[in-house]
């Protein structure tokens, strides 16, 4: 209890003094800056008032001044009555319509008109003489000042001598407006109406306002109040260019101090109250607040904490404290970090069931626990696929690929709320993540096409937020649980057929074509009819591609299949080209054709599969055409033809040996053979040997060993398997036969010698 005694007593202690130097400090403080403060704020305050009455003075004149000259603007009748028109009408018209302004304006004490053509004045009240109008003396004054734009001094005016005169201030323009010769427009504002004007917005019982003219005049107060209003400082001076008065406003002597004396003991006065209030407040919160602290020390006592060797140790409250919620807050933290990878488990574990079609028996329980999709209502499942994802992989660091990827499902997921579907995915592979989406209203034309939208719009979204391009399958409508894997397997197919029955790299299983043309043989075949019109320079072979990949669209075959036959066409196109020449070499040898391949592979559609794949056989059949012209090929066999008849015996004759003489490949020397002869270049070379043989044989003596070397074989071994082998017989039966030679045999024994 000891503890619990200086516990309550260090909790009260902590407060009080605080508690006593804040409210000393601001009790002190009052005292200097509440002068200041408040003298500060009442010459503010009163140069803002001032400015008030300052502003609203200058455009209740202002207003007085537009109107009148609008009205002016607008009625014909003045331009009339000042070029000399002495029509009744226009004359009660002005009339009428000075008599409206007077009226319709608190301020206007009269407006007329004065003709300078005849001296006549037209008021309100109808046309007068000059020499009988009250105010000629202002008339006469103001012709000598024409070009005067402000308003006049505090004058008296009189429509006529027999009446009292009215104080006013006076503003006149030249007629007709702007700068007329003809007359003159005068308008006088009512000093006692402004007087009232100015007293609505001023409060005479703290604060006095006086203003003067131009000449140092005052015109406000009346002058029977101009005693008061000198009394006390002033605080605000302005001066109205306008009107060309001054503004003067202030505080009546002692009214400032007394009220800011007021203020201060009123101040401190609750400042005291507080305080006290403050202490009684302390104490009671401080007993209230150490009531649950005891109850906590009683429950952590009962629990007899124990140090690491078994016995009690003596802590002081603090301590206790801290250590039980460090233990709390660790173990809290270790079942929340169970928890959370318990639900992650869970929810992969599901996901799979799903997809795989196992452990069905307690799905709806399980999906109701983990609340991820209604439990009733239509499924489908949607493949994602990110596409080119090595060269995802080299633009990205890890860390930024987790948060795209992050973001991929969370868009897909945001989009698909958005079309009334609710979605789940997880990642089934680095480039691949598979949503389930549910919906529990619609049909299924309904939610195929709330599928498509959202596929629809997060392709072109992806592409331009995030930088990289999808596929998406989307696979049947089901309508229970058990169908998922179904529509999972759908979904995949779908996939396989993106060149064919995709739109925008969305496919769905239902456009799969249920009879599918077994074997690839058709397509083969029109790929070598391809390959070899384009060996013949026929320019068929485009024709006969175009109509393989019309076929290829016709049939709906998969991409798989369909990149087959695209490299089975450029690997038959390779070997029918290959070593031709070293340019053709370069462009169908090395990574050309692989780099071909995965360009080819990268096309949306089959369509841009197509104009890729012509563009480049396009190029290519170019360069072959232009390298078949530059040298007609009957012209080179038969040079090459003649070589080989007259050098058949040179033991070092051969396709690399033709190669280097005519500067073509060894390969395109064997083709040329077979296509001009039929026959390959070393058949044709042993015929032209034998033949020679033959000949020898039967006419002269010459060993068989002999003959052998002059044929073009360095030893008779050779020379006799391959006579034998050709003719059935062995060189010394031959000639024991004496087996003439036949017609076509070439006698070049004397060349060779």
């Amino acid at each position: 209890m000891i503890k619990l005694n200086n516990w309550y007593l260090r909790l009260f202690v902590s407060y009080f003094p605080i508690l006593v130097l804040t409210v000393s400090m601001i009790i002190f403080l009052s005292f200097i800056a509440v002068n200041e403060v408040s003298k500060s704020e009442t010459t503010k305050a009163d140069s803002i008032a001032t400015g008030y009455v300052v502003d609203s003075v200058e455009r209740a004149v202002r207003d007085v001044e537009f109107k009148v000259l609008n009205e002016v603007s607008a009625n014909a009748s003045y331009a009339a009555y000042l070029n000399g028109s002495s029509i009744t009408s226009d004359k009660y018209n002005i009339a009428h319509s000075l008599r409206a302004l007077v009226e319709d304006s608190d301020l206007i004490e009269s407006i007329y008109l004065y003709r300078q053509s005849d001296d006549t004045v037209l008021t309100a009240n109808g046309q007068t003489p000059l020499l009988e109008f009250g105010d000629r003396s202002f008339i006469a004054h103001a012709k000598q000042n024409r070009t005067y734009q402000g308003w006049s001094e505090s004058r008296d005016f009189r429509e006529y001598d027999r009446l009292d005169p009215v104080k006013v201030i006076t503003m006149y323009k030249q007629t007709p407006l702007p700068f007329g010769k003809e007359g003159l427009l005068v308008i006088n504002v009512d000093l006692y109406a402004t007087h009232q004007f100015i007293a609505s917005m001023t409060n005479h019982t703290l604060s006095f306002m006086r203003i003067f003219d131009a000449s140092n005049q005052l015109i406000y107060p009346p002058s029977q109040g101009s005693a008061a209003a000198g009394e006390g400082d002033v605080l605000t001076k302005v001066h109205s260019r306008s009107l060309g008065w001054t503004f003067e406003s202030g505080i009546y002597a002692g009214q400032l101090l007394g009220w800011v004396s007021v203020v201060s003991y009123v101040w401190v006065a609750l400042a005291m109250v507080t305080f006290f209030i403050a202490i009684i407040y302390i104490v009671w919160v401080t007993r209230r607040n150490y009531k649950p602290i005891r109850l906590m020390m009683n429950r952590i006592q009962a629990l007899q904490l124990r140090g690491s060797d078994g016995e009690a140790v003596k802590l002081d409250d603090m301590t206790m404290i801290d250590r039980a919620l460090e233990n709390l807050i660790v173990q809290s933290m270790d079942y929340e970090k169970e928890q959370k990878e318990s639900v992650l488990l869970q929810r992969r574990q599901l996901f799979n069931d799903l997809l795989s079609g196992q452990r069905q028996e307690h799905t709806s329980e399980r999906m109701r626990t983990l609340d991820l999709l209604p439990c009733a209502g239509s499924y489908a499942v949607m493949i994602v696929r990110l596409n080119q994802y090595e060269s995802f992989q080299s633009r990205n660091t890890l860390n930024e690929q987790n948060v795209l990827k992050f973001a991929l499902g969370n868009v897909l997921q945001e989009l698909g709320l958005n079309e009334g579907l609710r979605g789940w995915g997880e990642w089934s592979a680095p480039d691949k993540i598979i949503f389930v989406f549910a919906s529990s209203d619609g049909s299924d034309g309904e939610l195929l096409e709330r599928l498509r939208r959202t596929a629809l719009i997060a392709r072109p979204w992806v592409e331009k937020h995030l930088r990289f391009s999808l596929s998406i399958g989307i696979g049947s409508i089901v309508r229970d649980w058990g169908g998922i894997r179904q529509s999972f397997r759908d979904a995949e197919s779908g996939l396989a057929y993106l060149l064919t029955i995709g739109q925008e790299a969305i496919t769905y299983s239902g456009d799969i074509p249920p009879n599918k043309p077994s074997g690839l043989f058709l397509y083969m075949q029109q790929c070598t009819d391809s390959v070899q019109e384009f060996r013949l320079t026929s320019d068929s072979w485009r024709d006969t591609l175009e109509l393989l990949f019309s076929q290829l669209e016709q049939d709906k075959l998969r991409d798989e299949e369909i990149y087959s036959l695209i490299q089975l066409l450029l690997q038959m196109l390779g070997r029918e080209l290959k070593q031709l020449t070293d340019s053709l070499d370069e462009s169908i040898d090395g990574d050309q054709m692989p780099r071909l391949l995965q360009e080819l592979k990268e096309a949306p559609s089959l369509g841009a599969l197509r104009e890729r794949l012509l563009d480049s056989l396009d190029a290519l059949y170019d360069q072959y055409v232009e390298l078949s012209q530059t040298k007609s090929y009957k012209t080179l066999i038969a040079e090459i033809r003649a070589y080989i008849q007259q050098n058949f015996a040179d033991p070092d004759l051969s396709l690399k040996h033709l190669s280097d003489r005519f500067q073509i490949s060894a390969k395109y020397t064997s083709y040329l053979f077979k296509l001009e002869y039929d026959m390959k270049f070393v058949d044709y070379l042993v015929q032209l040997r034998m033949r020679e043989a033959e000949r020898l044989l039967a006419e002269t003596d010459e060993t068989v060993h002999q003959i052998a070397l002059w044929v073009g074989y360095a030893n008779s071994i050779t020379f006799g398997r391959v006579f034998k082998r050709t003719t059935g017989v062995t060189p010394g039966e031959y000639r024991k036969l004496r087996i003439r030679p036949s017609a076509l045999s070439l006698g070049y024994h004397n060349n060779r010698q």
